[in-house]
């Protein structure tokens, strides 16, 4: 009797041998095929592997973030920014819901995933949302941070030149940069959801244009006493320059000032080395006179000459002012100005 020879293309029998496999193996039918579970009409899934659950886990929740384009960064940062605003927005609790129910990229929410650990030791991780539910809860915090856009550009439009209107606009930016990427995404989850929904402010570079159009209005007279060849006053300008803030003189068009105080003096020192003690004191005020924020350094320094001491202590208080002291202290202030 002869036998037949029966020809199988090696793509076949590849997805036989595959299919065999995970039947034996009990694996999930999402690994072999996710759109037979979580079919495209209803859900954006992903799935990835890799050596362990947690990693599994983040490769699988980057790959959605990139599905829906999302900046993760902005989202990111945004999110750490609201998360310790301290107005009345940062207490909203509709507003909260986008870092308290966030996934681990941040902005995602309504994400749902499952695991499975191979026979190898690798795992299998999928992270989708359904479309649906996603694009309910998406429009909704759009239009409620949308509204929250609005009430911030309304307080910083009668409170012009100030550093509240500009704290206003900086929080109603991070809003503005959070809707940007929802609507990334009710894109991808219904096109039809997002054509319909519009923002009246436009976009977050429309915002941010207000935010640093604020920022150039804001004069701050820089006063330093001590400061012969100024070099003081200089550093100082420079923090509020490189934040996009005007410095000069005290003058009718300073709304602020920031007046500092810097003396030297010399004390004993060992063999033939030359020492000098510098204090810098420095106090930010508003138009009324009222302290915004102060700072105070006092310091030693020692060299081999008087010149070359004063001029280490100099370059010292100018590291002290840009780098490690006031300019910290300047940026906490302005933060503490979110959503105020």
């Amino acid at each position: 009797m002869l036998l037949k020879t029966i020809s199988v293309p090696a793509s076949v029998l590849l997805l036989c041998l595959s299919g065999a496999l995970y039947a034996q193996t009990d694996a999930p039918l999402w690994v072999l095929d996710k759109n037979k579970v979580f079919g495209e009409k209803d859900w954006v899934c992903v799935v990835e592997q890799a050596s362990s659950k947690s990693e599994a886990q983040s490769a699988a929740a980057a790959s959605l973030a990139r599905v829906f384009k999302m900046d993760v960064k902005s989202v990111t940062n945004a999110m750490q920014n609201f998360s310790t605003a301290g107005g009345q927005f940062a207490r909203d609790r509709s507003l909260s819901q986008q870092v308290d129910t966030s996934s681990d990229v941040a902005g995602l929410i309504g994400v749902k995933g499952d695991f499975w650990e191979a026979p190898d030791g690798s795992w299998y991780a999928t992270a989708r949302i359904n479309r649906h539910e996603g694009a309910a809860t998406y429009s909704s915090i759009i239009g409620r941070n949308s509204a929250a856009i609005e009430t911030l550009l309304e307080d910083a439009a009668g409170d012009p030149g100030t550093f509240r209107a500009y704290g206003a606009l900086a929080f109603a930016y991070e809003l503005a940069m959070l809707n940007d990427n929802y609507l990334n995404l009710l894109s991808v989850l219904d096109s039809g959801a997002r054509q319909a929904l519009k923002t009246s402010y436009g976009n977050a570079a429309s915002v941010r244009i207000l935010m640093q159009n604020a920022a150039a209005g804001i004069v701050i007279a820089v006063e330093v006493a001590g400061d012969e060849a100024g070099n003081i006053r200089a550093a100082f300008a420079s923090v509020f320059d490189k934040r996009k803030f005007k410095t000069g003189r005290a003058g009718a068009d300073a709304r602020y000032t920031l007046s500092a105080e810097f003396t030297l003096s010399e004390e004993e020192s060992p063999g033939k080395t030359s020492r000098v003690r510098y204090l810098l004191n420095a106090a930010l005020r508003d138009y009324n006179g009222e302290e915004l924020l102060s700072f105070t350094e006092n310091k030693r320094v020692t060299s081999t000459t008087r010149s070359q001491a004063v001029a280490n202590a100099v370059r010292d208080a100018e590291k002290a002012i840009g780098d490690t002291g006031f300019a910290k202290n300047f940026d906490r202030y302005l933060a503490s100005l979110l959503g105020k």
